[in-house]
């Protein structure tokens, strides 16, 4: 049963699809009892971790879990069968080796930068991805999806005239345009990435850029798309400006 709907949890917990979440639990012969149950002591099990991090002075951007979340072998459902939920999770709970260890966290220091190679590029993406985590959009239903994308869109083309004069960085554009577009939602990330995908094919095809430098450009692409997607609400120059020279 899947009565969640797809909200990205503190630790990167989300109802997932075919029933599978993305902690690695299968809910397709879950009962309703079964599902509050399960979300009950998942919900109480992220309170603590977080207790914990915040403890170590993190109090954002937490370690996403996957399938570790709850350790034990797959088999068995992750030790939850069904209609024995409340069982299984007592016996997790008396077992501490079922449960993740918190270990200090120790996020990359951030120092803006500018690149022109792929390589580069990769080294400053990565950097983002180990200190923001591999932030996906969240998943919206065909009505939002097509609302976001359409704002999206319109973004891009409100935005790109203005970016294109401004006295700052090529990377910093590229993040910004992104980013901007992400915070609609899923639809407004997808358009952003179709856009800017054709504008790199076609800046190699007419010789505007390298395919090495092209491949740079995305990189800044993508991390636009991640700070837009997991701060909708967020000031995008502040968040890029952390990570990318805004002037050089």
């Amino acid at each position: 049963m899947d009565m969640y709907p797809k909200n990205t949890s503190p630790f990167g917990y989300q109802t997932g699809t075919g029933g599978i979440d993305t902690y690695g639990v299968n809910h397709n012969n879950f009962s309703l009892r079964d599902e509050l149950e399960y979300q009950f002591a998942r919900n109480k099990r992220e309170q603590e971790l977080m207790k914990q991090y915040n403890a170590q002075g993190i109090t954002s951007n937490y370690p996403q879990y996957t399938t570790n979340f709850w350790e034990n072998n797959a088999n068995n459902n992750y030790g939850f069968g069904n209609s024995n939920i409340s069982a299984n999770i007592e016996n997790m709970q008396n077992n501490p080796t079922t449960m993740p260890v918190v270990t200090p966290v120790t996020q990359q220091p951030v120092h803006p930068q500018y690149w022109e190679t792929a390589t580069e590029g990769k080294q400053v993406y990565d950097n983002v991805v180990r200190n923001e985590g591999n932030y996906q959009p969240q998943e919206q239903n065909m009505l939002d999806y097509g609302i976001s994308a359409i704002q999206g869109g319109m973004n891009l083309i409100k935005n790109f005239p203005e970016m294109s004069k401004m006295k700052v960085s090529d990377k910093y554009k590229h993040a910004m345009m992104n980013c901007n577009a992400s915070q609609y939602g899923q639809g407004g990330a997808d358009i952003a990435k179709l856009a800017s995908d054709l504008r790199e094919w076609n800046d190699v095809r007419t010789g505007s850029n390298t395919i090495d430098t092209s491949q740079g450009d995305n990189y800044a692409n993508l991390i636009g798309r991640l700070l837009g997607s997991k701060y909708p609400n967020g000031d995008c120059n502040e968040l890029i400006q952390k990570y990318i020279k805004k002037t050089l």
